[in-house]
C-alpha cells in the first residue's frame, strides 16, 4: 500500500473508472450495501471482504471453499466494529483512505503485470486485499479459521 493515505473519495468517482470491470464494480456496489446494512460510514476492506464472499463468481467460490461465509464475516466485523451513530450517516457512499489505496495498487499493479491496459477483476481485488496481514479482513478470516495463505494461492490461479 502507499505510505501516505489519500482522503475519502465518492464511490461514484469508483463506478465510473474504466480501469475497472463490471465484476469489480458490482463488489463494490456490494460493499456499499454492507456498509449501510451494519451502519457504517466508510466503504472498507471489511465490507468488500462480505461482497467478495457473498458474490456468485468463481472469487466467492473459492472463498466459500476456503470454509468462509458472508454470515459469519458480516459477525466478525460487526463485532470488532461497532456501528456509528445514525447521524454520523454520510449523505453519500464515501471509500476509505485505506481501501482508496489497496484500489490503486491494485489497478496499477494490474497494469504493470500484463503490460497492457487491464482492468481490474475479482481476484485481483481480493489477493490485494488479503496481502495486508494485519488488515481487518485479514483478521476476519482468520478468526473464521480461513487458511489465508492457501487462499491467496487459490486466487491466483484463477487469475491465470
Amino acid at each position: 500500500m502507499t505510505s501516505s493515505l489519500p482522503k475519502p473519495r465518492p464511490l461514484a468517482s469508483f463506478l465510473a473508472d474504466e480501469r475497472f470491470s463490471e465484476e469489480t464494480m458490482a463488489l463494490l456496489r456490494g460493499a456499499a450495501a454492507e456498509t449501510a446494512r451494519l451502519g457504517h460510514r466508510f466503504i472498507s476492506g471489511e465490507h468488500l471482504l462480505i461482497a467478495l464472499i457473498a458474490s456468485d463468481g468463481p472469487t466467492g467460490e473459492v472463498f466459500r471453499e476456503a470454509g468462509a461465509t458472508a454470515e459469519q464475516a458480516r459477525s466478525r466485523v460487526e463485532f470488532i466494529i461497532p456501528h456509528d451513530p445514525p447521524f454520523l450517516a454520510p449523505k453519500e457512499m464515501t471509500v476509505s483512505p485505506r481501501l482508496i489505496a489497496l484500489l490503486e495498487d491494485t489497478a496499477e499493479g494490474a497494469e504493470i503485470a500484463d503490460g497492457l491496459e487491464t482492468r481490474v477483476e475479482a481476484p485481483d481485488l481480493a489477493i490485494g486485499l488479503l496481502s495486508d496481514s494485519e488488515g481487518i479482513p485479514s483478521r476476519v478470516l482468520d478468526e473464521c479459521h480461513v487458511n489465508t495463505r492457501a487462499l491467496i494461492q487459490r486466487l491466483r490461479l484463477l487469475r491465470g
